[in-house]
């Protein structure tokens, strides 16, 4: 499998398992999403109206304290109720359930005074004495007063809703189903105006964000206690609710759900179990009266005159305290309170049903889009637009929540961007480690067969002074300094016969063994012609003819090869592609002598020339190698001929030693500080005869 559609399908698989993740919707990734539209409120809340439209009647501590310990009388509710209601409350709704009838001590003094006939009177009086019950009941009837149920599992014989119900879709599918509920005393029930459903969903942190707008009991559709609330506000007889079949195709595709319930003129957005956001204004302890005010008489008209009134407890004793995403602890009344004062404001938060399609598109495409980047600009430029696209989202998401009340996840889109980042940047570090193992073992075997081309290359190098029959006829001196890289080059001296000395220079196509055995094919061969004292050129015709015949590797030499007569001072030489080759005259001029055909190797039946000059006595016959000519500076400038033509004719030493020495020291100072990119190879042959040259 190659390294790139390795790695697209790594991207492929995180997508697909981030698509899959976020359908299933784990624990884990829902809180998050919900710590995210937290923050957003925790950032900008919504600001109460200052009006307070919606008053909360708290059976605080204090009211606990001066009026006595919950329950109250019925009786003193009644008080309660109807000083709220002569005070122009639009609607009391007491978020509260009331099951139980209040001991009435007078009917048991009723019934022992029965028994005397003479009591009768006294009884009839006793009777018209209305209960705690009886006084609540009074106070409550016609009133525009709603009253709380609980919904639960358990059977039981429900009171029956107030409200009516419109639906537009399976709405009954997607409420949450109770077979029972928790009712106030029938007689109370029969005489509310409203009846609404108490229940709280909070989140499995336990943090409440949604109220219901309505429950289901039985075959039955309950307002829960803020909906019916508002339509006794209102003056509505019926909810209508609208409930959604889904729709849309692909990962874009709208949820299925309730959309709205509508009561009277106000349509409130939902989620699709017809719970509304919620749009926390946070405590605000302005909103609250205290019972005992109430109850006292404290309360100016004004205070409550119009209002929507909302009578509950924040007493820690009686256990109605809910967390918020901006308060810890706060009196379930008052988010009551709020979620109705949020309705009234039509301040809504809304969660589009096409939002998780939205989402998941944005997560592909900006994963997709890191993926791209890691691949072609490296991770460091996708970790840059990688933040750029977090900082992004985030704004996107602030702008939607602040400008369009609308709640998208971004933390899903930044969670998939992330592991895709993450996992992609971690495959492709894995598959260059591997590549750089991979290199590291070629250089090691590179590094190995470079050493023993060396190895044969030094083993071919004349090892031994020439110890010709006329030794001060003769000087020779030869250098060579390998490249990093083992090329082919090579130079070889030898005495042909007791008068004469046959001696050559080569540079070998390629680099590595196969360049350096075919140096020592050629110089073995060249060698075993030459020994029969063959002359020049027709020695290389003759190699050629061998190494040309069998060359399937198309490999090529350049060769120079000449014998010197040590008596005379005659030289025979041919070249076969090499023409750096000089012949220094005492006279201090130089010839350049060029080559006479091709390389060795490549066409067959060449027939190589035999040229000859007759060497004066201090004469040198300079031969190098391209490594000369074709070393480069730092600053990418090579040697070149005329500078090697330039260095020669400025030398005046004339020795063999000398001219190779003084070469190679000008190539040292043009090329310091550039790497050697071939062999440098020299070979120099003074002729000394007769005279002071001996």
């Amino acid at each position: 499998m190659g390294t790139r559609l390795g790695y697209w399908l790594i991207i492929g698989s995180i997508l697909a398992m981030s698509i899959l993740l976020r359908h299933v919707d784990p624990g884990v990734l829902a809180r998050t999403r919900l710590l995210g539209f937290d923050t957003l409120q925790q950032l900008m809340p919504r600001i109460a109206d200052p009006s307070y439209p919606v008053r909360i009647v708290d059976i605080d501590e204090r009211s606990l304290r001066e009026v006595g310990a919950w329950p109250w009388r019925r009786d003193r509710l009644a008080i309660l109720t109807e000083r709220l209601l002569n005070h122009g409350a639009s609607v009391v709704a007491f978020d509260m359930v009331f099951p139980a009838t209040d001991n009435d001590p007078l009917a048991e003094i009723r019934d022992r005074l029965r028994i005397d006939p003479e009591l009768q009177p006294l009884i009839d009086k006793l009777a018209s004495v209305r209960s705690p019950d009886e006084r609540f009941e009074d106070a409550i009837r016609g009133h525009p007063v709603v009253l709380g149920v609980i919904a639960k599992a358990g059977a039981s014989e429900p009171a029956s809703p107030r409200a009516s119900f419109s639906t537009i879709g399976d709405v009954a599918g997607f409420v949450p189903r109770y077979s029972g509920v928790t009712s106030s005393d029938p007689r109370l029930e029969n005489a509310a105006t409203g009846i609404g459903a108490m229940n709280w969903f909070p989140e499995r942190d336990q943090i409440l964000r949604r109220v219901p707008m309505l429950v289901g009991v039985g075959d039955e559709l309950y307002p829960s206690l803020v909906a019916e609330t508002m339509r006794l506000h209102s003056g509505g007889k019926s909810i209508a609710v609208r409930a959604a079949s889904g729709g849309g195709s692909g990962i874009v595709s709208l949820e299925t759900g309730i959309e709205t319930v509508r009561i009277s003129n106000t349509i409130v957005p939902t989620d699709g179990s017809g719970q509304m956001w919620m749009s926390f204004t946070g405590h605000d302890a302005r909103r609250t009266i205290s019972a005992a005010d109430v109850l006292s008489g404290r309360i100016a008209e004004s205070e409550i005159k119009g209002r929507i009134v909302v009578v509950g407890t924040s007493a820690p004793g009686l256990l109605d305290l809910r967390a918020t995403p901006l308060d810890a602890v706060i009196a379930g009344v008052e988010i009551n309170a709020q979620a109705i004062e949020q309705i009234l404001s039509r301040s809504f938060l809304v969660r589009p049903g096409y939002s998780t399609g939205m989402e998941i598109l944005a997560a592909t495409l900006s994963a997709a889009m890191l993926a791209f980047l890691v691949a072609r600009s490296g991770a460091a430029a996708a970790a840059v637009v990688g933040g750029l696209t977090v900082v992004a989202l985030l704004a996107g998401t602030w702008i939607a929540y602040a400008r369009l009340s609308l709640l998208f996840d971004a933390a899903f889109p930044i969670i998939t961007s992330t592991a895709t980042y993450i996992f992609g940047t971690g495959f492709l570090y894995y598959q260059t480690e591997r590549e750089r193992n991979h290199n590291r073992q070629v250089l090691a075997a590179i590094s190995k067969e470079m050493e023993a081309a060396a190895e044969i290359q030094r083993s071919f190098l004349p090892r031994h002074e020439l110890e010709p029959a006329r030794p001060n006829d003769v000087s020779v001196f030869a250098i060579m300094r390998p490249a990093k890289h083992v090329g082919g080059d090579f130079y070889d001296y030898f005495m042909i016969d007791d008068d004469r000395l046959g001696f050559a220079i080569g540079d070998v196509s390629g680099k590595g063994v196969s360049a350096a055995l075919f140096m020592s094919v050629s110089r073995t061969v060249l060698r075993t012609i030459a020994f029969d004292g063959t002359p020049p050129g027709e020695a290389l015709t003759r190699v050629n003819e061998i190494l040309a015949r069998e060359n399937s590797e198309g490999m090529f030499v350049t060769l120079f090869y000449a014998t010197l007569d040590l008596r005379t001072g005659d030289a025979e030489f041919s070249s076969a592609g090499h023409d750096d080759v000089h012949l220094l005259r005492v006279s201090i001029s130089t010839e350049q002598l060029s080559y006479m055909g091709p390389a060795i190797g490549l066409i067959e039946g060449i027939e190589y020339p035999t040229g000859k000059r007759r060497l004066d006595p201090g004469d040198v016959m300079l031969l190098v190698t391209d490594g000369i000519s074709e070393a480069f500076s730092t600053k990418g400038q090579q040697f070149g001929s005329d500078r090697l033509k330039a260095v020669l004719a400025t030398d005046a030493s004339r020795s063999a030693q000398g001219v190779v020495e003084a070469i190679t020291r000008e190539v040292a100072i043009f090329a310091k500080g550039a790497e050697q990119s071939d062999d440098i190879t020299c070979l120099a042959v003074q002729y000394r005869g007769s005279g002071p040259y001996r």
